[in-house]
């Protein structure tokens, strides 16, 4: 009887304990000696993240005889992994089996300690190793070849032994440092390092060398709709810039190596993307324009051109291993949007709204931002039910796309960064989104009143990645965005199928205005079918700052 009563005092024990865990790290469990027990899955990562980093950044000591360098865990390549770490510790007494739970939330109320997951990133040790501790670590080098523009030749270079650190005692310190979760010096141990290479193991790499620079010069093509276009030309110089000399396993001797010269893949990679923008071009839509409340064309659509990378890498490749004298790029072909065949088909017929800004007063950067992005927005096709993101089609802001410096709000201050102005194009946007009637997924308004967006309560700012402004095309058919500006006027045009929708606009209206500037607005989008169905009812609030909250910050840019 005593005995069955231990019995179920015992499993009742182990029911609470399971209960008590769920969903939680085992009470009493650490990682890494930092306490985690009881703790869910966010709660644990706010704790251990920081510490982790603090333990990968505490400088220690690698020491060799009189010579010490100070060094931590990321200087050498150390990485934990937070999130798996703590998913394994959170599996542990969350299984299906109870007597494995059991004795896993048993282990743990003792105060078992759990190693962080880790791994070694081995080429961030070896070049720190190379660039900081270069009076011991000296590896071996191999003979390879360098070519000799004056006498036209490749010339062999000496093979030298080495002497290096044991990185594998290395790794193995660095496994107890963080099994043990507490830094120490450690003592560093050399050895010898052999070339793999000797000067008599490059016989077939200088010949192979020597074959391929023959094949000077190799004319490059890309493939035309009806011919082919000459592009470049490969001189001896351009194939030598493309050859690697590294070990290679030896034919017949795989336990041997000797030097290879090979095409390597990545500076032919490189070497395509340089000459991409000889090749590349975008599509060109057919053009619009408007007459008698119709869609007509003035000019015809062209196809889009872009170099294959993936595939021109063997092709090149593989034309000079050949010795091809002329190699032809395939091309990747890119339709318009908008066809001169699918214009008919498209749906535009009418203009279904028009919104409008004023940007007087601005400066010369900011209206140069304004009509920079605007012409972004010029010619984009909406398909139905498409969604609409304004920093996706925006794309990049910076010196690379024209932009000049221009102020923008960022948290709370006016900074001065690339694309400055932008937002007049976004509220401009919005609201001819509101007047057509669409169905506004995602806008945020201005931290404080903006001059350029009266009246307040209908603009929408942006700030890529996040805030966006975002939309559906919730029409029947095809919304065609044209844009222009007129003096100090941005417009922008919606062009599609009139469906008889029919859209309120109530305010904006402003309110709680105080003495400081600061504001709230608020207006209502009201949208009815041709049945007189209210299909979208949704009021727009905007909560405005006072301005002097966001004092101007002296910025290099400016």
């Amino acid at each position: 009887m005593v005995v069955l009563v231990i019995f179920l005092i015992i499993v009742v024990f182990f029911v609470v304990l399971n209960i008590a865990n769920a969903g939680k790290i085992n009470r009493g469990m650490k990682i890494g000696n930092i306490s985690v027990g009881g703790l869910d899955n966010e709660k644990t990562q706010e704790k251990l993240a920081s510490a982790v980093q603090q333990f990968l950044n505490q400088d220690f000591y690698l020491n060799y005889k009189q010579l010490k360098w100070k060094v931590n865990l990321k200087n050498l390549g150390i990485e934990i992994d937070v999130p798996k770490t703590i998913n394994l510790a959170l599996e542990r007494g969350h299984q299906k089996n109870f007597l494995i739970n059991s004795w896993w939330q048993m282990v743990s109320l003792f105060g078992y300690n759990s190693t962080p997951l880790w791994q070694l990133n081995e080429e961030k040790m070896e070049l720190f190793l190379r660039n900081n501790l270069f009076l011991i670590h000296q590896p071996a080098k191999d003979a390879t070849l360098v070519f000799n523009k004056e006498k036209n030749e490749f010339i062999v270079t000496s093979s030298k032994q080495g002497i290096i650190i044991n990185e594998k005692e290395l790794k193995n310190n660095l496994s107890r440092t963080i099994k043990a979760s507490k830094i120490t010096d450690i003592k560093l141990f050399l050895i010898n390092d052999y070339p793999e290479v000797l000067e008599s193991e490059t016989e077939i790499a200088h010949q192979k060398a020597e074959t391929l620079i023959k094949n000077a010069p190799i004319k490059l093509f890309a493939e035309e709709e009806k011919d082919k276009k000459e592009i470049d030309i490969i001189n001896q110089e351009g194939i030598l810039n493309l050859i690697e000399f590294k070990p290679v396993p030896e034919k017949n001797k795989s336990n041997n190596k000797i030097l290879g010269a090979e095409l390597d893949a990545q500076k032919i990679e490189n070497y395509l993307i340089s000459i991409s923008p000889l090749i590349n071009h975008e599509p060109i839509d057919a053009q619009l324009a408007i007459k008698d409340g119709r869609v007509i064309t003035f000019a015809l659509s062209q196809d889009g051109i872009k170099l294959d990378l993936e595939n021109n890498i063997d092709i090149l490749n593989n034309g000079i291993l050949n010795g091809e004298k002329e190699i032809t790029l395939k091309v990747i072909r890119i339709k318009p949007k908008i066809t001169t065949e699918s214009i008919d088909n498209l749906g535009i017929t009418a203009l279904l709204s028009r919104g409008i800004s004023n940007f007087s007063g601005s400066s010369a950067s900011r209206i140069h931002n304004i009509k920079i992005g605007a012409a972004k927005f010029n010619g984009v096709l909406l398909m139905p039910e498409e969604k609409f993101s304004f920093n996706t089609i925006l794309g990049d802001i910076g010196p690379e796309q024209g932009y000049e410096p221009g102020l923008v709000i960022k948290k709370d201050k006016m900074v001065s960064e690339y694309g400055g102005g932008l937002c007049q194009v976004s509220t401009t946007t919005f609201r001819a989104a509101i007047l057509a009637g669409l169905e506004i997924t995602e806008r945020y308004p201005h931290a404080f009143p903006v001059k350029y967006y009266n009246p307040q309560g209908f603009d929408a700012t942006i700030y890529p990645p996040s805030p966006d402004l975002k939309f559906i095309n919730n029409t029947p058919a095809n919304i065609l965005i044209q844009t222009k500006v007129s003096g100090y006027e941005l417009i922008f045009e919606f062009y599609g199928t009139e469906d008889e929708r029919r859209v309120e606009i109530d305010g904006p209206y402003q309110y709680d205005i105080k003495e400081d500037g600061s504001m709230k607005a608020k207006f209502t989008q009201k949208v009815y079918d041709k049945n007189n169905n209210l299909i979208i009812n949704k009021t727009f609030y905007s909560f405005y700052k006072s301005p002097s909250l966001f004092p101007e910050e002296k910025n290099p840019l400016q």
